[in-house]
């Protein structure tokens, strides 16, 4: 728990456990997410100007742009946490 919220471990149980949100109504802050392995399996955090902040065990923490073809490829969806503090559903 950072800042009062709640955070689950995984890409697939964040994605569950936030809000659908349309791509054009993207905030700072909101979750990006990608199938990089089968499903729902990678996130990153929304910076703005399309660019987002994640990482991984080859590159490390890195800033992406969210329309590189790669990336693009691979988008599910955004999500956006609830802001309720503790809240994480099961």
């Amino acid at each position: 728990s950072v800042y009062g919220i709640s955070l689950a471990r995984t890409a697939r149980d964040q994605y569950r456990n936030s809000s659908r949100i349309s791509r054009t109504h993207l905030q700072q802050g909101d979750l990006l997410f990608f199938n990089t392995r089968g499903g729902v399996s990678h996130v990153g955090v929304y910076l703005q100007n399309n660019k987002f902040v994640h990482a991984s065990t080859s590159g490390g923490v890195t800033i992406s742009d969210l329309y590189d073809p790669y990336w693009l490829r691979r988008f599910v969806g955004v999500g956006r946490l609830n802001t309720e503090p503790g809240v994480v559903k099961q």
